[in-house]
């Protein structure tokens, strides 16, 4: 009787040691769940620069006289939803701290997106060279930080008034009748360009037209918010659709960027008009 008394109590006290010990297990991974739950702290930042005298066209070199237009978007990953009161700045290699403003942009423009804005001038006592940058968000406890990719094209450079006019390229020098290549003496022209935009992409990656006469362009956005502007042309349209007429007087290659920021890929949404 004594020894059955003796095995009962073991083999209680063992199944209290079990449910013990996976209670306590189970507490323990619910507690490290909870600890690693970190992606509800951060914030996703993107955005691109632009200049000013270019009218909001993609750029990276800069001069005296023009102005560094920083453009961010600060979301939540988890929601993929602008984080509205979030504090956005710019941290320049100067030192300088500038201060993201949200809203439309570009102001007052039609169905225009509402990004974090801000714009550094360039002065005569901005030194030249590059100009590193990046960014912080905050919202509460969350954070969230941009830097550009550490390529020449991402960086900001600041140069001299002779070494670059503007933002606009110098467009190609026209082919004479001796260099002139066989294929561009054939190549279809059309003076009018039904320019379809979707993200991050246009429809076509080139378009010819002769020079000296009048071109008709229609932009329509199929797919998010864009604007276009040919480099060199001083030719814009601000809203996703709409049209404008102008005439190219000089043969050569003029880059067409999106002019509304656009999202993550909004750098690669690029094609060329070439004036023959």
């Amino acid at each position: 009787m004594l020894k059955r008394k003796f095995i009962f109590v073991s083999l209680v006290l063992s199944l209290l040691f079990i449910l013990s010990a996976c209670t306590e297990k189970e507490s323990s991974s619910t507690t490290e769940k909870g600890g690693n739950d970190t992606a509800s702290n951060l914030l996703t930042v993107s955005g691109d620069t632009v200049s000013e005298q270019g009218g909001c066209v993609l750029a990276s070199r800069f001069t005296v006289g023009d102005k560094i237009v920083f453009r961010m978007d600060v979301k939540d990953p988890s929601t993929n939803e602008q984080v509205e009161d979030a504090k956005v700045q710019v941290h320049l290699s100067t030192g300088e701290v500038l201060d993201m403003v949200y809203g439309e942009h570009p102001p007052g423009a039609e169905n225009a997106p509402k990004f974090w804005v801000v714009a550094y001038p360039v002065t005569a006592e901005t030194p030249t060279g590059t100009l590193e940058y990046h960014v912080t968000a905050e919202a509460g406890d969350r954070k969230g930080e941009f830097k550009p990719f550490n390529v020449q094209p991402s960086l900001l450079t600041i140069v001299d008034a002779a070494a670059v006019n503007g933002q606009a390229p110098a467009p190609e020098a026209a082919p004479t009748e001796e260099t002139k290549p066989e294929e561009t003496a054939k190549v279809e022209t059309n003076q009018t360009i039904d320019l379809v935009a979707k993200n991050f992409e246009f429809n076509e990656d080139e378009f010819y037209v002769k020079a000296g006469e009048e071109v008709t362009l229609n932009l329509t956005s199929e797919e998010g918010t864009h604007g276009i502007a040919i480099i060199g042309l001083d030719v814009t349209v601000d809203k996703p659709n709409g049209t404008v007429k102008f005439t190219p007087e000089e043969p050569g290659e003029y880059p067409i960027a999106c002019s509304i920021f656009c999202g993550a890929g909004h750098g690669d949404m690029t094609a060329k008009l070439i004036v023959i």
